[in-house]
């Protein structure tokens, strides 16, 4: 328990710093890129493997957390092969709710 805490708490420290992956070229710091949002993804993901190695995971909050990771990985694949403003912020969109999902549901 002590480690999901201590990774959840380096993963949220960590996030703001994925923006440093971003297009030089990109006028606004809030505008996602193909690369921010692929990695992104993997990193969320990744916090998601960690959260569900606790015992203490619900079958629920497991349901609703694959629902969301399914949802957020269908998301960044759209948003790879076919790169517009709306599916590069739908990707990045769901991932804020998984951050939010594993922030609110603390096992």
């Amino acid at each position: 328990m002590k480690r999901i805490k201590c990774l959840l708490i380096i993963a949220l420290l960590l996030f703001p710093s994925v923006g440093c992956q971003m297009d030089r070229a990109s006028n606004s710091l809030d505008q996602p890129t193909l690369r921010s949002v692929a990695k992104n993804y993997l990193f969320v993901h990744g916090m998601c493997m960690g959260y569900l190695q606790n015992p203490s995971v619900t079958k629920d909050q497991f349901n609703a957390l694959f629902q969301l990771d399914q949802q957020a990985k269908l998301s960044v694949i759209k948003a790879l092969n076919s790169p517009n403003k709306t599916n590069l912020e739908q990707a990045q969109y769901l991932m804020k709710q998984i951050i939010a999902f594993l922030t609110v549901n603390k096992a």
